[in-house]
């Protein structure tokens, strides 16, 4: 005998599976809506060098909004106009920080959820995930809004989810345990 289910049942069990289906792995950071699908341009390997010659922290545009109006918004909110990938400040420190052109075209260009930005020990984080694949493709930016210093954490593999890949301000590269969302606490 075949029971039947009520439409709202049925509906809840689609809305929860879809809901959990979007999760991907990622028990620690909540996720948001995928951002449009404008990504930024492709990095390319000769990018990367010219960036790094431009120091660390580049000067704001004037303009730009200050780093702390995006605490609590998503990465893709706009304040003033400005996304905080695209606020001069976030561009240039990420640009100067990562030293693998393939990491900072990935960075730069995947779409996927991401978690509200927050300030941890006095720096802007930022963190997202590749849609369907957060457990082993995440990364979380780390933004010191005095100096412009950035330092990133990258995971691309599903080999390290256990071990994440920094790129430091400075030029420093090292391996750490724990994801990217580890870091954000």
């Amino acid at each position: 005998m075949h029971r039947s289910r009520s439409p709202l049942a049925a509906a809840l069990l689609i809305g929860s599976t879809a809901l959990a289906l979007s999760a991907c792995g990622s028990e620690k950071a909540p996720t948001a809506p995928v951002t449009d699908s404008k990504a930024a341009p492709a990095a390319t390997a000769t990018d990367a060098p010219a960036a790094k010659a431009s120091a660390t922290a580049a000067p704001v545009k004037a303009g730009a909004p200050d780093l702390a109006a995006y605490v609590g918004k998503y990465p893709f909110d706009k304040v003033d106009g400005v996304a905080f990938g695209d606020h001069p400040l976030v561009k240039a420190g990420i640009a100067a920080t990562v030293t693998d052109a393939r990491v900072l075209k990935a960075i730069m260009t995947t779409q996927g959820p991401s978690s509200p930005i927050e300030m941890i020990d006095g720096k802007v984080a930022s963190w997202a995930c590749q849609q369907h694949k957060c457990g082993e493709h995440q990364w979380a930016v780390f933004v010191d809004p005095a100096s412009g210093a950035t330092d990133v954490c990258y995971v691309n593999d599903p080999a390290m989810t256990n071990e994440s890949r920094w790129f430091l301000a400075g030029g420093k590269e090292e391996r750490r345990k724990g994801d990217c969302a580890t870091e954000k606490g």
